[in-house]
């Protein structure tokens, strides 16, 4: 078992950059693949998230640690200063991803525990038309993105505005849409810059990511009671996602990944749809 798990580790950190939703992706390898049943694949999931999550935070340790660090050398080169001009230490990222997260716990959490009451329904080739309706819900946003070019920074996103895309990307929770699909849209639409927005983004999505894993720690995985498989699949993920995010951050926004959401919700949907003969037999009026 621990061979697709660690297949699975490194898929999700190939393509959890990528605006395709790695969790959609993934829920439909270990249903179709491993046949793996969804309300463990989802667990695994929220999992497997956690480690391009600590790839986020090594990546980005100095936009998170950086204002710790300039207390922490004014102090040292200036004692008994008051560090005036050291950065603040809840400076504007942090304003943003706190209201963000706000937002997001109040769409996600509702959210987790609907798709945990859907989970027993999910079953063969419907699990599979789930997901694939929800990709193509993302290849219509991501179409959006095509051609935006924006030079706005963190400066220029209000609260508000900040609040309004944690609930965006609260809808993430649901396997086929892409966190980073939709969060990037929201930024690029409103004329950010493309750099900046993959920065953002990526930063909005960890609290999201610890927060998810919580819940299902409290209330969904039995996964927790393997420590050592969780810790080994999500060191996998965290080093492939290391890789990937160095080497595709740029190049991947310029990838039409609209066409590809289209294509394979498309696709899965239509190659899946026999599956809701089988309906009336697990339940569903």
């Amino acid at each position: 078992m621990i061979v697709p798990l660690l297949v699975l580790a490194v898929l999700q950190g190939l393509l959890e950059f990528l605006p395709v939703s790695s969790e959609g992706q993934i829920l439909l390898v270990s249903v179709l693949v491993f046949n793996i049943d969804a309300a463990t694949a989802l667990s695994l999931i929220f999992w497997l998230h956690l480690g391009t999550a600590f790839t986020v935070i090594v990546f980005y340790r100095k936009d998170i640690m950086g204002p710790i660090y300039s207390r922490l050398s004014h102090s040292l080169t200036n004692p008994g200063d008051r560090a005036e001009h050291a950065k603040p230490l809840l400076g504007p990222l942090f304003r943003f991803v706190l209201l963000g997260t706000i937002g997001t716990v109040i769409i996600a959490l509702p959210l987790y525990f609907f798709l945990a009451s859907l989970v027993p329904y999910l079953v063969g080739g419907i699990a599979s038309i789930f997901v694939g309706i929800l990709l193509i819900v993302t290849g219509g946003v991501l179409y959006f993105q095509q051609g935006r070019k924006g030079e706005l920074e963190l400066r220029d996103i209000t609260w508000k505005e900040a609040f309004l895309l944690g609930l965006v990307q609260g809808l993430a929770v649901l396997p086929g849409i892409s966190r980073s699909g939709m969060t990037l849209t929201w930024l690029l639409v409103r004329g950010v810059r493309r750099d900046e927005a993959l920065r953002l983004s990526f930063l909005l999505g960890v609290p999201a990511t610890l927060g998810v894993v919580a819940l299902d720690f409290l209330f969904g995985s039995v996964l927790w009671t393997l420590p050592l498989v969780i810790a080994l699949i999500v060191f996998a993920a965290f080093l492939t996602g290391l890789g990937s995010l160095i080497l595709l951050r740029y190049s991947a926004l310029n990838v039409p990944w609209w066409i590809f959401c289209l294509a394979l919700g498309g696709i899965v949907v239509v190659l899946s749809t026999p599956a809701l003969l089988t309906l009336p037999s697990i339940g569903i009026p």
